[in-house]
């Protein structure tokens, strides 16, 4: 399939135009097929008749058999009205579909302007496929493809992507679908010539682009697949409202803003700071001077004469030096007036903490949309409102209202559109004694008035200390625009998503909280799968990912081997992997083998999993060490699940060292542990603390972060096509 032509865009778009002009906003199907084929696509020869004569010769003109469709715009489901007729192998049988079909047309749709029948060629065998391209805001086009009939209508056997899709990505939709199977070949059918038929899908999301101003939605059901030959059978287009066609695709107003401004502050005002220690703004206000920020740091309050230590001004305007940074902790109707002083000032950049706007009702978003404009006039950039505040250890800069005085830095930028990601989860974390993440950076997104994801990931992929970006977004305000960065970003660093509101009851709530409209979640899983971002599904999956990828390197192959001391746990380990596309390797290497022999009982041949409690009548840390090592360096393996039994008959010294030995000799391979027990596991976690090998509660969740880091490594040099339309 080649890809679409210039030409042939000019030609297609004046093809929608004329349906346009004539008051329709919904192509006929003879109009759809003519808009296929000037794509290069095939279609069944047609003959459009206006009487019971004229089919019976179209009909001969072809050979039968043949199949009669309604000739209309206005009738969508025609096999739903008795308004199509297949098989039809005389003449007598084409002249009574012909009135069969006329007067199910007028009885069914008695207001549809019917243009006549289609008397087509039928095309027999094959396999019949959906492809499809619609315009779904803020996503813009999305192209599907799945198996026809029952396969879509009742088991939703699709997939999605955002165009324009190449192809490879094409082809891999085609094997991603639950009956990829039948593609190759069934019941004497021939097998399927997937290169063609992704160069179809690749071909329609091209077109879906050129046309994103124009088309709504474009499907062709069935697209039947011969070997190489692929014909669309029926076709069906529908064009954007006119208001729509007229604004074109969503783009950002503006090129994506720098969040240096924010972040990398020399001074900073705190409007709200407070004397209170029970007060948000004093806790923030000391958090930025007990974590040593070494710019000025100025308390705006006009009650105060100091607050610890520093001198307090009655207003922004009365502070005698310069100000980069303005934080808000008053009530959000003072904002937009206190906002005209800033602007006043100079300042560059603003914080906003208060809440009370688009999260509060129709109120609220009200003052949202005029503290909107006054950013906008200003050019100031501002984070939230309704944030928390942000964590940047470059500058020592704790700038949160939650009090931290023990921060683990780290290579970490997590950024979140909630405060429990800067606050309670933060503070659990950074309360660990063992298994602590290092987060550098900590950024609450709010409300999004100005700055947004798009922005934080510009900006961590520009960070020489971030090498690992985590996010939790409620909505998206531009998913092509942050796609488009992180298309980008994701070559260097992998990046998390964890993307909560996925059924109606958390997309209401996620608007009451942070006042984002609802995205649908199918194609948010798509689009974050298309180009290559790890989604965590709950907050467990969103913390280890973050770890793993801080500790271990990434896997470079599929095959794991299993260390276990626990036979039950080795067995649920095997389904986990193997459902997960893992190869849990079937057999060691002869000298893996030979080595464990040595110390396995006579009655227990090496295999995989390797179960090791029987082994320690050898001696606990021989059967630990021993049997760690000789799957570590076992050439067809290309990562350990060590699963421990943490029980003082299992217990012996020098744990570290094993897992240090393992790690020096194959330093390549990631080891994931998965520790069952009491107290000898907490002193193992202790000991083993600063190797940095990830340890889990259980096998599934160790397994999802392995699968985490090998997807990453499968995708971080596959490049999709700039999804932002200009």
């Amino acid at each position: 399939m080649t890809r679409l032509q210039h030409e042939s865009i000019g030609e297609i778009k004046a093809l929608l135009a004329a349906v346009r002009q004539k008051g329709r906003t919904r192509l006929s199907e003879s109009e759809a097929k003519q808009v296929l084929a000037k794509a290069g696509l095939e279609a069944p020869r047609e003959i459009l008749a206006q009487s019971r004569e004229a089919a019976i010769a179209a009909a001969a003109e072809f050979g039968m058999p043949v199949v009669l469709k309604v000739a209309s715009a206005d009738i969508l489901h025609k096999s739903d009205s008795g308004c199509v007729k297949v098989g039809l192998a005389d003449g007598q049988a084409v002249g009574l579909a012909f009135e069969q079909i006329m007067d199910a047309a007028a009885a069914s749709h008695p207001q549809a302007v019917v243009d006549g029948v289609l008397v087509q060629e039928m095309v027999s065998g094959g396999v019949e496929t959906i492809v499809g391209v619609a315009n779904r805001p803020p996503f813009g086009p999305v192209v599907a493809f799945g198996l026809g009939g029952v396969f879509v209508e009742v088991l939703g056997d699709i997939t999605f992507r955002l165009a324009p899709i190449d192809q490879s990505e094409a082809l891999g939709m085609t094997r991603e679908i639950k009956g990829s199977a039948m593609l190759d070949g069934y019941r004497g059918q021939p097998a399927a010539d997937r290169e063609a038929l992704a160069g179809v899908i690749a071909l329609l999301s091209e077109l879906a682009v050129a046309c994103h101003d124009q088309i709504e939605e474009l499907d062709i059901n069935p697209l039947v697949v011969k070997g190489g030959q692929l014909v669309a059978l029926d076709a069906l287009i529908t064009l954007r409202a006119e208001q729509e066609a007229v604004a074109g695709q969503q783009v950002r107003s503006a090129p994506v803003n720098d969040m240096t401004a924010v972040l990398e502050p020399r001074s900073i005002a705190v409007i709200g700071a407070s004397t209170d220690p029970t007060k948000t703004g004093h806790v923030l206000f000391k958090n930025i001077i007990v974590n040593g920020f070494d710019g000025e740091v100025y308390p705006i309050n006009p009650n105060a004469d100091e607050i610890l230590g520093r001198k307090a001004y009655p207003n922004i305007l009365a502070v005698p030096g310069d100000i980069d940074l303005v934080f808000f902790l008053l009530p959000g109707k003072f904002v937009p007036t206190l906002f005209k002083d800033c602007e006043q000032k100079g300042v560059k950049a603003a914080c906003i903490i208060s809440a009370g706007f688009a999260e509060a009702g129709e109120e609220g978003a009200k003052q949202q949309a005029i503290l909107s404009e006054l950013i906008k006039e200003s050019g100031t950039r501002c984070l939230g409102p309704n944030s928390i505040g942000f964590i940047n250890m470059d500058q020592n800069l704790v700038a949160s209202f939650i009090l931290f005085e023990n921060w683990e830095d780290g290579s970490i930028a997590l950024g979140g559109q909630s405060g429990i990601f800067a606050g309670a989860v933060a503070d659990e974390v950074m309360k660990r004694t063992v298994q602590r993440i290092g987060i550098g950076k900590s950024v609450i997104f709010g409300n999004k008035i100005d700055l947004d994801e798009t922005d934080f990931v510009q900006w961590a992929m520009n960070d020489d200390n971030t090498k690992i970006v985590a996010m939790h977004l409620e909505g998206m305000q531009d998913p092509r625009a942050f796609l488009s960065v992180a298309n980008q970003a994701k070559r260097d660093m992998p990046i998390i998503v964890l993307k909560p509101g996925r059924t109606s009851a958390g997309a209401k709530a996620s608007a009451s909280h942070t006042g984002s409209l609802a995205l649908d979640d199918t194609l948010v899983d798509h689009a974050l799968r298309q180009y290559g971002l790890i989604r965590a599904y709950d907050l467990e999956e969103f913390v280890e990912y973050m770890k793993v990828f801080q500790y271990q390197p990434l896997p470079q192959g599929n095959r794991v081997g299993i260390v276990t001391f626990s036979g039950a746990n080795g067995v649920m380990s095997s389904d986990e992997l193997f459902e997960r596309g893992f190869e849990v390797v079937a057999q060691f290497a002869p000298e893996t083998n030979q080595r464990l022999e040595k110390f396995l009982p006579e009655w227990q041949p090496p295999a995989n999993p390797l179960d090791l409690w029987a082994a320690m009548g050898a001696g606990n840390r021989l059967a630990h060490e021993e049997g760690l090592l000789a799957v570590i360096n076992d050439p067809g393996v290309d990562a350990v699940l060590v699963i421990l039994l943490a029980l003082a008959n299992a217990e012996f010294d020098g744990i570290e060292e094993v897992f240090a030995s393992a790690m020096e000799q194959q330093p390549e391979k990631p080891i994931y542990v998965v520790s069952l027990g009491g107290a000898v596991k907490q002193r193992w976690l202790r000991e083993m603390d600063g190797l940095k090998v990830p340890v889990f509660d259980n096998t599934l969740i160790a397994v999802k972060s392995l699968e985490a880091a090998r997807r990453y490594a499968l995708t971080r040099d596959d490049m999709q096509p700039d999804p932002v339309i200009e």
